[in-house]
């Protein structure tokens, strides 16, 4: 078995455990209980991985990785609200000045 991803976010360490799955990677999640112990360790520690049972699609498994970090990134972009014209940052999906939605 091989380590291949880490990170804070539970939902982002299963979410690319469902991408590779879809792609016939079989993969396990472990340190999924290990939040409580950050402070006494350090805390990239105790972040949840994600393991391939088989070595042999490492390759396939990082270029799936790699490309939904590049789907991530390109969706990510400053947007102007429709309707008061406010320039929100890209990781807001609601308008802070009038609340409308992206």
């Amino acid at each position: 078995m091989l380590k291949i991803y880490s990170d804070e976010s539970f939902v982002q360490v299963h979410h690319i455990k469902n991408l590779l799955e879809s792609h016939n990677i079989d993969c396990t999640t472990r340190n999924e209980g290990l939040s409580s112990l950050a402070g006494e360790v350090p805390s990239t520690e105790c972040w949840p991985e994600l393991w391939l049972i088989d070595d042999r699609k490492e390759q396939a498994a990082m270029a799936i990785i790699a490309e939904s970090k590049l789907d991530r990134s390109a969706q990510k972009s400053d947007w102007v609200c429709a309707k008061c014209d406010e320039k929100i940052e890209a990781e807001f999906e609601i308008c802070w000045q009038c609340g409308s939605l992206r």
